[in-house]
Order: structure tokens, then sequence, then C-alpha cells
């Protein structure tokens, strides 16, 4: 892969989920409800696991190149 392209593939890793956070319209609501949980609970609790894969695959491109 070339350098520029995983240097762009890595800002994305790591820009989406920060923008994700920051953009709070996004998830600041209370419907729709999963379990009785407003939707702004749930999603912060799915959203983790998502930033944990952005931040793992983020890791893992990384540290491939220093090996």
């Amino acid at each position: 892969m070339k350098i520029r392209v995983r240097y762009i593939i890595l800002a994305l890793l790591i820009l989406i989920p920060s923008a994700v956070n920051l953009y709070t319209p996004l998830y600041n609501r209370d419907i729709p409800e999963l379990f009785g949980l407003p939707f702004f609970y749930w999603f912060q609790m799915v959203w983790l696991v998502a930033c944990s894969g952005f931040y793992l695959s983020f890791s893992f491109l990384a540290n491939r190149g220093t090996k």
C-alpha cells in the first residue's frame, strides 16, 4: 500500500469517530428507545464498541509497516 494512501486511511480511522462524538445533535434525543433506554444512552454504548473497532484497525494498520 502506498504510504500516502495509508496515511489518509489512518487519518480517517481517527477522524470519523471524533467527528461523530463531537456532533452532539446526532444523538441528543430520547426516541427511539431500545429495551427502555433512551436513544442517547444506547447510541453511546453501541458507538463505544464501534470506536473500539476504529481504533483497533488504526493500531493494526499503524503497526503493520513498522515490523
